[in-house]
């Protein structure tokens, strides 16, 4: 007798639950396999509407009848255990015809059909085809991930719920009661409020703006927030005192059911400039979470991803902060082929090609970066500014590739586009101060280096070349060896500066040969390698001098 469809499916996903609790992966693990069992039980029985928190805790778990998921975390914490499991599995078992998957923020698994991952050789974007005929009393979709923002290798899902207004002295436990006072125009709860809306608000702005973020709206719970799909929940609160601000900010990782992130601002004098701190906040915030490639939550996404080839663009570009920590030569090579291969997949992807044209200038100022095409760069940048021209890191690097090229006009010039489209302002600073901006762009770079510890050493080659410039030499060499990374011609060049200015000279010329040896055109040349430094020609003519205190030129 020929089987339905329907029964051929249940089946299939049967025979599949045996292959998965058997695997290696369980290890024997007896509450994980009982959970998963459990799960996919009731789905095939078409009551997946009817798991919750407080079944899973009770059946499973073997909780009392009056468990709080808000006082215990367990069921929470397995379910985050099991999907990694699973994750696992079929990372080893990536030909398996049915596939099991628990959406984040749902109790209901998904039947799929076909490979959990895109081949690194197709288009990411690809979908799996799902099963076909879905059987009448199935309850959970046979679509993967349906009912929330579906998770993807493309990019983090994040939720801001709304910020509070904490008055000044509260009786809760937790300093986070509503307002008591009436809401009078001008008064302290007003601004309150106001404040806490306007962040709210502006960071919805400024997140959604974020390359290869997505943001979820009107989430009011961090529950509610998960069981949509997010992966990243924001919440914070604000206090004013007199004309003293304080917002503290927090990020939780609902996977795991943790605070990942905190951070408390305090201004002062803030009455007659709510709305610029404000601003302020919102963009440092902003930057601190989801500036790409180096905010907090890509940190969390690129050391998950790390252990396999790169499946998108988006862990193509997660792969940038550790070259630009080392500059090691190999991770170079790996990343300027994983740049080559998905930008042959979609020509048009602007972010990645924002990217790779940052990767090629930079990639150049280190022995292993030789064939650096200048015109190749340039057309790079100028392509991806035509594909994101609202976008900041766009006109940054091309700002970069001209300073490169000789054109401080053209670099100053977008590097003034950059700072008005907001996005990572350090960088901005950067290419500002080595444009010819001096002080503008030092102040810009030393402000946001006070932000986080997390940024490329690098930043402190343009801090180097300013102490240069104001002869202040001692300083010069302080910056030069923050730089770091010995594979970067920088750090060489500014230490041989500095410290031939210093009357070093043995040590000047210790540190010009390490220069040849990665550039070694320096010896033939050193004003067209300088030249390509700053558009200051007094620095240029200060520096080549220097250079040949130490030996070069």
């Amino acid at each position: 007798m020929k089987r339905s469809p329907q029964s051929a499916q249940r089946a299939a996903v049967v025979a599949e639950l045996e292959r998965v609790v058997t695997s290696p992966v369980f290890g024997g693990s007896a509450r994980q396999i009982r959970l998963l069992r459990f799960l996919v039980g009731e789905a095939l029985a078409g009551r997946g509407a009817d798991l919750s928190a407080h079944l899973l805790a009770t059946r499973i778990f073997e909780r009392p009848e009056g468990f709080d998921s808000t006082e215990d975390s367990i069921v929470r914490v397995e379910m985050s255990k099991l999907r990694r499991a699973l994750g696992r599995y079929y990372a080893a078992s990536p030909a398996a015809a049915v596939r099991i998957e628990l959406p984040r923020g749902r109790y209901a698994p998904v039947f799929a059909a076909g490979p959990a991952a895109p081949d690194p050789a197709q288009p990411s974007a690809s979908p799996r085809p799902p099963m076909d005929s879905q059987p009448a009393d199935w309850s959970g979709p046979l679509s993967p991930r349906a009912g929330g923002i579906p998770g993807s290798v493309d990019g983090p899902v994040v939720a801001i719920l709304p910020f509070t207004s904490i008055t000044p002295v509260s009786t809760s436990s937790n300093g986070a009661a509503p307002d008591s006072e009436p809401l009078e125009p001008g008064s302290a709860g007003t601004r309150r409020c106001a404040v806490a809306r306007g962040l709210t608000d502006r960071l919805g702005d400024l997140f959604v703006r974020a390359p290869r973020v997505r943001v979820l709206s009107r989430a009011a719970t961090l529950d509610e927030a998960e069981a949509r799909g997010a992966r990243y929940v924001v919440e914070g609160s604000v206090r004013i005192v007199g004309s003293a601000l304080r917002v503290t900010v927090k990020l939780h990782d609902t996977t795991h059911g943790i605070q990942v992130w905190g951070k408390t601002f305090d201004r002062f004098d803030v009455d007659d400039r709510l709305l610029a701190v404000e601003d302020e906040i919102a963009c440092e915030i902003t930057t601190l979470l989801v500036s790409l490639p180096m905010g907090a939550i890509h940190a969390i996404e690129s050391e998950e991803r790390a252990v396999h080839l790169p499946r998108s663009s988006y862990e193509v570009l997660l792969r940038f902060p550790r070259w630009l920590a080392t500059f090691d030569r190999d991770l170079q090579v790996e990343l300027a082929d994983h740049c080559a291969r998905f930008l042959d997949l979609d020509p048009e992807d602007g972010v990645l090609l924002v990217y790779s044209s940052f990767f090629q200038v930079l990639s150049s100022w280190t022995a292993a970066g030789r064939d650096y095409d200048l015109r190749q760069a340039e057309g790079d940048a100028r392509r991806a500014v035509a594909l994101e021209p609202k976008l900041a890191n766009a006109h940054q690097v091309l700002a970069f590739v001209l300073l490169d090229a000789g054109d401080g006009r053209g670099a100053l010039a977008e590097a003034e586009i950059a700072l008005r489209l907001g996005g990572p302002l350090m960088l901005t600073g950067f290419l500002l101060a080595l444009a010819g901006d001096w002080e503008r762009g030092t102040v810009i770079l030393r402000k946001h280096q006070g932000w986080t510890k997390r940024y490329p050493r690098a930043i402190h080659h343009a801090l180097a070349l300013d102490a240069c410039r104001r002869g202040d030499y001692a300083a010069a060499l302080i910056e030069a060896e923050a730089i770091a990374p010995l594979h970067l011609a920088w750090s060489a060049l500014d230490r041989a500066v500095a410290l031939a200015r210093l009357g070093r000279l043995a040590d000047a010329r210790l540190a010009a040969c390490e220069l040849a040896a990665i550039l070694p055109e320096i010896a033939q040349d050193p004003r067209a390698v300088v030249h390509r430094l700053t558009a200051d020609q007094a620095l240029v003519d200060d520096l080549v001098e220097a250079l040949a205190l130490a030996g070069l030129g």
